[in-house]
């Protein structure tokens, strides 16, 4: 096996650290998180060619991207690598893992692989987990790396990220689930990195809302305040500022209570009301989410969505029969060819940016399909060329991609067939489009790694810019000061951790390996 490796200092150094212990590496995007994964997985084979290195990734587009990433630095034989995803047979991802030296897959597939013995982790010497800010909870990488640590002969895991996460809980959940030994992090500003950040200049626009939603607005507020009352009267929410998390553990809160009541006899009509008003309360919120930051077309589908759904519960049932409710339903129908000031704005900087480069590429973020469907409209309207990236899922009005047409799309994208990816969370995560010179945020979002993520989209080779659209008085500008709070205490976070590693777990874990 031989090499083409032409990599930077920092990362022979993360490099050297990561082939003898396990290591999570943080890095920002664009600066090389795969590289140093080539170059373990490289050392790892020089020094057993007999073993396999798998490369998990959450995506199947992901899976791709970083097999032609390998294949062009390392030189092995013909069918040495090998992509498996659920798309491929599960008899013949048998013999083609048997086959193959470097494997890239989906955490799903080689779990699922696993558990039907249709192959073993035993000669698997280095693991890479890509996006492994994802190791939470009962995410598939939490599972699989307690599998490869009990099977393999020679474990060694590679965790990579841009973002690991705001909360010390995060990072050393993360690291507890990866076994994590040593943490090698940098930032833009690190020494060593610094000459090859490429610069990205960020800019918000405060766009208004446009007048005519004034009264909407206004009755969807009230309707919310209402329920909001209800829940504080009977002691579900401690403030009168209540935000979508608040309302989301109130409903703990109130499960917590009728369990009590169940328990013990006590009196439950009261409760079984506030578990109708929370979630009337959590439906209204959306709806003023959709009104001031997406506009009047998508919430008007929406609440025509609502209306429809046939298995919608007691308390939707309730809520669309709400006087106030059905005023807003017939406002939201009146208001529906009045689209959000955010679409001219958005088509405004796309133009610009066109403009002045013509053979730009353009990414725009948006949290919902509705409005990604508007916004191609109008940026076809333009006479702008644009193509959405959504998720396999369909959705009333909005066919899915499957995995396919999403790779599909990426590469006309690549190719310059059209100048603007409009996406949903799904091209957030890791794709690397070389030389896209505008993200747009059409919405700000409310966590520190999707944000990161968006960004990292641009300024990877060449300076970047960031334009992030922000509703005056809404919750974007709310999302956007938490957000770089969030980045700021992650940053402070990763530095910390970079010192102090978390205990490793045993291969029998004990409670005390969970404990500080």
């Amino acid at each position: 096996m031989s090499a083409r490796l032409e990599a930077r200092e920092y990362q022979k150094r993360i490099a050297e650290v990561a082939t003898s212990k396990n290591t999570l590496v943080v890095l920002p995007t664009g600066l090389g998180k795969t590289m140093v994964a080539i170059m373990v997985a490289a050392a790892i084979l020089q020094r057993d060619p007999k073993s396999k290195v798998i490369v998990l990734a959450p995506t199947r587009p992901l899976v791709l991207q970083h097999l032609r990433a390998f294949d062009a630095e390392l030189k092995l034989p013909e069918g040495s690598m090998v992509a498996l995803t659920g798309t491929v047979d599960p008899g013949e991802r048998e013999v083609l893992w048997l086959k193959s030296k470097v494997i890239f897959a989906t955490p799903q597939t080689i779990y699922n692989d696993v558990r039907h013995g249709r192959i073993s982790l035993r000669e698997v010497a280095l693991a890479v987990f890509d996006e492994a800010h994802r190791s939470v909870r009962d995410y598939t990488y939490t599972k699989l790396a307690i599998v490869y640590r009990e099977t393999s002969d020679h474990p060694l895991i590679l965790g990579l990220t841009a973002s690991p996460g705001a909360s010390k809980e995060k990072i050393d959940e993360i690291k507890r689930n990866l076994f994590i030994e040593a943490v090698e992090a940098r930032s833009e500003e690190s020494d060593d990195v610094k000459e090859y950040v490429e610069r990205t200049n960020i800019e918000t626009i405060r766009v208004k809302v446009p007048d005519e939603y004034y009264m909407t607005t206004l009755r969807l507020r009230e309707l919310y305040n209402d329920k909001v009352k209800k829940l504080l009267n009977g002691g579900f929410l401690r403030s009168n500022r209540v935000s979508k998390k608040a309302l989301l553990e109130a409903r703990i809160a109130i499960s917590a209570r009728l369990k009590s009541a169940q328990a013990t006899g006590g009196q439950r009509g009261y409760i079984f009301g506030a578990i109708m008003n929370q979630a009337q309360a959590v439906t209204i919120l959306h709806a003023i989410e959709m009104i001031e930051t997406q506009g009047a077309p998508p919430l008007l589908r929406y609440l025509e969505k609502l209306r429809e759904k046939p298995d919608k519960g007691k308390s939707a049932t309730s809520l669309v029969k709400d006087p106030k409710w059905l005023k807003v339903e017939e406002e939201a129908s009146k208001l529906a060819k009045i689209p959000h000031s955010k679409i001219a704005v958005m088509l405004d900087v796309v133009e610009q940016q066109t403009k002045r480069k013509p053979d730009s590429k353009v990414i725009v973020f948006t949290q919902y399909r509705d409005t990604i469907e508007d916004i191609v409209r109008a940026l076809g309207e333009r006479g702008l060329s644009a193509s959405r990236f959504v998720g396999q899922a369909d959705r009333t009005g909005s066919k899915g991609m499957d995995q396919g047409k999403q790779t599909e799309t990426l590469e006309l994208f690549r190719r310059g067939e059209f100048k603007v990816l409009v996406s949903s969370s799904i091209g957030e995560e890791g794709l690397h489009v070389p030389d896209v010179d505008l993200v747009i945020f059409y919405e700000a979002v409310p966590s520190e790694i999707r944000s990161i993520q968006r960004r990292g989209r641009t300024g990877r080779t060449t300076e970047g810019r960031v334009v992030i659209l922000l509703a005056e008085g809404t919750v974007d500008e709310s999302y956007y000061y938490s957000t770089l709070f969030k980045e700021g205490r992650m940053r402070e976070l990763v530095k910390a951790t970079n010192e102090k590693p978390a205990r490793r777990r045993s291969k029998n874990p004990t409670l005390m390996d969970f404990v500080d």
